[in-house]
């Protein structure tokens, strides 16, 4: 009889034994399984603007933005000095590579600007039989395209421009620089409309306004 109760002790013992090294080595394993579930994870952003390839690009989770401007191919028009390649990425980010601010028009010393057409009108007085009528013609020219210079650029002007524009307020200003970061430049005024909350009402309060530059 001692010795079935002996047996019983050892076996009971035995059992401990095996699940307390069970118990020590199963989170060791868990955490390997979870590390190595974590490592073949991958992340997905999406890119738009001044690239290639705009869409969902697959990436490892320790991505860079540099990763992902490899899988969409920046333009030439892309401000990359703009943007930090070294940026970490995570899952379901909006990445929006902007495009160069476009130069401003030259030709403010050309035939269209006041100073030109001054000039034009003190040439045509000295050389004409009636000076002063052709110098006024010239003079007006002139302030006439001033008049059109003084309109604002949409694909130049920033928020505070864009602010002054009939209708526009700083959420609009703001949404019509989203709209140009991520489509490109406005090919024509008209393209405002394009714009969530511009709607032909609105569009025609700042007609007048608003001119585009290619």
């Amino acid at each position: 009889m001692e010795r079935k109760l002996r047996y019983a002790w050892w076996l009971v013992l035995v059992g401990l034994v095996i699940l307390a090294i069970w118990k020590l080595v199963l989170p060791h394993g868990s955490n390997a399984n979870l590390q190595k579930t974590a490592a073949s994870r991958e992340i997905v952003v999406y890119v738009a603007g001044a690239v290639e390839k705009p869409g969902l690009v697959h990436l490892a989770p320790d991505a860079r933005l540099d990763d992902a401007l490899k899988q969409a191919r920046p333009l030439q028009e892309a401000n990359l000095d703009s943007i930090n390649p070294a940026e970490k990425l995570k899952d379901g980010q909006k990445v929006s590579i902007p495009y160069k601010t476009p130069p401003l028009p030259t030709g403010s010393t050309g035939v269209g600007s006041p100073s030109s057409a001054v000039s034009s009108g003190i040439v045509n007085n000295t050389g004409s039989a009636n000076g002063s009528g052709a110098g006024s013609v010239n003079t007006n020219a002139g302030i006439s395209n001033q008049t059109a210079s003084d309109k604002i650029n949409i694909n130049t002007a920033g928020a505070a421009e864009l602010d002054k524009l009939s209708g526009v307020g700083p959420a609009l200003a703001e949404r019509i620089i989203q709209y140009r970061t991520e489509h490109g430049l406005f090919a024509r005024p008209e393209d405002l409309q394009n714009v969530s909350g511009i709607g032909p009402k609105t569009y025609e309060k700042m007609a007048s306004q608003v001119t585009v530059s290619q």
